[in-house]
């Protein structure tokens, strides 16, 4: 993940700041948020590796560390870049 950001990450799909603004955060906001929006935009943007949103989410819930999150937390990266 990259350094810190200059401004907080704002949600691509409903436009909420996670609470530190953070893309782990914004990460966090998407698994939890859950809905239809969020599980499409996660299914677009990680597709490209192989995974899904319910892949991500397992793979949080029964393995030890951040992969899941940190794998999107970079495509949150890249998205909010490339807007």
């Amino acid at each position: 993940m990259s350094e810190q950001q200059s401004k907080p990450i704002i949600c691509p799909v409903c436009g909420k700041k996670a609470k530190t603004g953070s893309a782990i955060d914004c990460a966090r906001h998407m698994f939890g948020t859950g809905d239809k929006p969020h599980r499409k935009w996660v299914d677009e943007h990680v597709k490209d590796q192989g995974e899904s949103f319910i892949d991500l989410l397992i793979e949080q819930a029964t393995t030890p560390g951040n992969r899941s999150y940190v794998l999107l937390a970079e495509c949150i990266e890249k998205a909010v870049k490339e807007a």
